[in-house]
């Protein structure tokens, strides 16, 4: 004979049973998606500094990209330099090679004794050279052919060039320098006003190419009985 009694405690267990397995389900599920969560916060978070990292390195590809670019120009510009000094260099030296060989630059002027100072090559002793020249203690002046140059110590510290030309009774003042430790000084404007005595001596015109001359015969009126003029 049934028992609906039991069989109905039965049911009850039954039903507590499943309302148990579905409590294991439920916290196996509330696991998973904890770990879910915590995957999603992972990966996000990896995107994130992958993110910056990404833009970082295309930052820094930037400014790698940009410093080498002004690299390239600062070589351009330092060859194309070097290039156009390299060709002056040996233009002038081709003309003075041809024009004088090996054959003594002299002028054709004679001055009064204590005023000579156009000597094929030496040690340059005209007076007007004093003051400029005592700025720098042991600095002498010296020529040789067609060219200046301030000397200390067997060192050259300064220098001015020119060639015969254009024209007849013309140099081309071409080339002037001084070490960049003396410059601000008087070197290279003694060393100027040395080669335009010169030019006055020897009834010449100066052709100014060089552009420190250049500059200075267009501030310096005193300048302009020798300049040539184009």
């Amino acid at each position: 004979m049934r028992n609906p009694i039991k069989e109905l405690m039965g049911i009850k267990d039954s039903i507590n049973d499943v309302k148990g397995t579905m409590d294991e389900i439920k916290a196996m599920l509330d696991d998973v998606k904890g770990d879910v969560d915590e995957a999603q916060q992972k990966l996000q978070g990896t995107m994130e500094h992958a993110k910056s990292t990404s833009e970082k390195a295309k930052l820094s590809a930037d400014q790698l990209k940009q410093a080498l670019g002004e690299v390239s120009v600062g070589l351009g510009a330092s060859k194309q330099h070097m290039e156009s000094t390299k060709k002056d260099i040996q233009q002038t030296a081709s003309v003075i090679k041809g024009l004088f060989g090996n054959v003594s630059y002299k002028s054709n002027t004679s001055l009064p004794t204590g005023k000579q100072d156009m000597a094929s090559s030496g040690t340059m002793t005209n007076s007007n050279t004093d003051s400029w020249l005592q700025d720098i203690e042991g600095a002498q002046l010296f020529k040789e052919g067609p060219a200046y140059f301030v000397k200390r110590g067997g060192q050259i510290i300064g220098e001015i060039t020119y060639i015969p030309g254009p024209e007849n009774d013309t140099w081309t003042l071409n080339h002037t320098y001084v070490d960049p430790q003396f410059r601000g000084g008087r070197i290279a404007k003694g060393l100027l006003d040395t080669v335009v005595h010169a030019a006055r001596l020897e009834g010449k015109k100066i052709f100014p190419t060089c552009s420190y001359a250049l500059v200075q015969f267009k501030r310096d009126r005193s300048y302009h009985d020798v300049w040539l003029r184009t």
